[in-house]
């Protein structure tokens, strides 16, 4: 379960989440509450600047989480990332509301997750 605390990017409750499902949700320190009135088990939060391949293969995510814009990094940057290191898994990208959202989830797709990548944009 994915909650948010700014009113420009989507609301994501009750997210599918298998009993093993792990999240690893980068730079979304203002997206996704950590504690709060929907607990969030499986989520660990870090900064962009801790990714690393012992980061991922300690926490084993099955879904990275991360905002289309953060401060110092963009989604591409950080979805470059993950796949230079490697990740298999689903990766999330939360998006303020965006006129095509099509178009900017094909760009991040084609940088190597492909299906694997969705963008939930409002």
């Amino acid at each position: 379960m994915v909650t948010h605390h700014t009113s420009s990017y989507p609301r994501l409750v009750d997210l599918p989440q298998a009993a093993e499902e792990r999240f690893l949700a980068i730079e979304c320190a203002g997206l996704i509450a950590p504690e709060g009135p929907i607990p969030l088990p499986g989520v660990v939060h870090c900064r962009y600047a801790q990714l690393t391949a012992a980061l991922l293969a300690e926490i084993r995510p099955s879904t990275v989480v991360l905002p289309l814009f953060a401060a110092e990094h963009d989604a591409l940057t950080m979805v470059e990332t993950l796949e230079d290191l490697a990740f298999a898994g689903r990766i999330l990208v939360i998006a303020p509301r965006l006129p095509r959202p099509h178009l900017v989830e094909r760009e991040l797709r084609a940088a190597g997750p492909g299906p694997r990548l969705l963008l939930v944009s409002p």
